[in-house]
């Protein structure tokens, strides 16, 4: 029996959600909503917050004043004993650095630790966000462009990665682990092959592995931190996917290297965390481990669930279920349709709102990318009404 609910359909409307806003739809993908439009394509979860994230919510805005806050040594200790429980990483407190958002971490760093026309290492396809930062600070996008195999599983290329992390002008690499909107968890040879090749050639390392608390059954997760033998690594970690607060822009980098962590310092200048991200982090890491565990479980059901659906009822798309993240990659190309055209008449025939898969990257044009952290009714009548579309 469960203790949390994972059940309950929330009506988002009205409360600025960027993820069901028809105008930012609209704008950004050109597709239109309608009163009964199911979304499912920004990567934040549709579950209420674990119970105790909330109260401590409530009870810190019962403390009536929000001025300036300091990452405090439990706030640091939170995030500390976390990864040491869950993912055997020692990190020490004066390695952690606060940032408001992964994204916007990213930038800073390349803006601190490179010039223009420097080149980042990415993994089309890959989250895009990262190519526009590349692009957005002019930087270069160096694409060591993941392999995929008939059935849809990738592979990383290390003949191509070591011959774009040996070219002078190649700055940063960025691993996504687990990969989105892949899916996969790289396998511990991989990470351990694309590190030592790092080292070799001077590249600094930003490791996002944002998901790695959301793993599937009989799935293992390794950290790069854990492997890099070097000082170049930075680790993105964050409470944000893990207990659904991105509104509440909580990242926290882990840099050992001192000069990097000054470079970034001098860039970016202080920052001050909010009360409430402060407090929601130290609630979600100190009390709320088995709202995760619960939350991995309902996530392993939808997927199950969606494997069988899709078998039965959309037999023309391919779909690997996900080793890690909360995200889905349907690939429809045997139905002989335009990208453009699948999801316009998925957002005009049923409905939903789903990403292009070219989003990520060329290389997986046709297929869309689903977020599947929903109740399980909601993804139900997601799937029923996409597949009513082709019977």
């Amino acid at each position: 029996m469960k203790k949390y609910d994972f059940n309950t359909i929330i009506d988002r409307q009205g409360t600025d959600s960027l993820k069901t806003s028809p105008a930012v739809v609209k704008n950004f993908l050109g597709l239109n909503c309608y009163d009964d439009t199911i979304y499912l394509w920004v990567a934040d979860m549709d579950f209420p917050c674990a119970p105790k994230i909330i109260k401590a919510l409530k009870d810190r805005a019962g403390d009536k004043i929000f001025g300036y806050t300091y990452e405090s040594r439990e706030y640091a200790d939170s995030i500390i004993d976390w990864y040491k429980r869950r993912h055997d990483i020692n990190i020490e407190k004066s390695s952690l650095v606060y940032s408001k958002g992964t994204v916007s971490g990213i930038r800073n760093i390349l803006r601190a630790l490179t010039n223009e026309g420097d080149g980042v290492i990415i993994q089309e396809p890959v989250y895009y966000p990262f190519a526009a930062q590349i692009n957005e600070t002019g930087r270069k996008v160096v694409n060591n462009k993941l392999l995929c195999d008939m059935d849809n599983k990738y592979s990383i290329d290390i003949i191509d990665f070591e011959k774009k992390a040996k070219q002078h002008k190649n700055k940063v690499f960025i691993l996504c682990n687990p990969h989105n909107p892949v899916g996969q968890i790289w396998k511990e040879n991989d990470i351990v092959n694309m590190m030592e090749i790092c080292q070799a050639y001077d590249v600094i390392v930003i490791a996002d592995e944002i998901h790695c608390d959301l793993i599937r059954k009989n799935a293992d997760f390794v950290s790069a931190y854990n492997i890099y033998k070097g000082d170049k690594l930075i680790l993105a970690t964050a409470a944000n996917k893990t207990f659904n607060l991105a509104g509440l822009e909580i990242t926290n980098f882990v840099i050992d290297n001192p000069e990097i962590r000054k470079r970034l310092a001098d860039y970016t200048g202080s920052e001050f965390i909010n009360p409430f991200s402060a407090r929601a982090t130290i609630t979600a890491y100190n009390d709320c481990e088995d709202w995760v565990e619960e939350l991995n479980v309902v996530l392993d059901e939808n997927f199950d669930f969606m494997d069988e659906y899709i078998k039965h009822n959309l037999p023309g798309v391919r779909f690997n279920k996900p080793e890690g993240t909360y995200l889905a990659l349907l690939d429809f190309r045997d139905y002989g349709l335009s990208e453009d055209e699948l999801v316009r008449m998925i957002a005009e025939e049923a409905h939903v709102i789903v990403e292009p898969g070219s989003l990520f990257g060329p290389s997986i044009e046709g297929f869309v990318r689903l977020n599947a952290a929903c109740p399980k009714a909601v993804l139900k009548e997601a799937l029923e009404r996409i597949s009513k579309i082709w019977r």
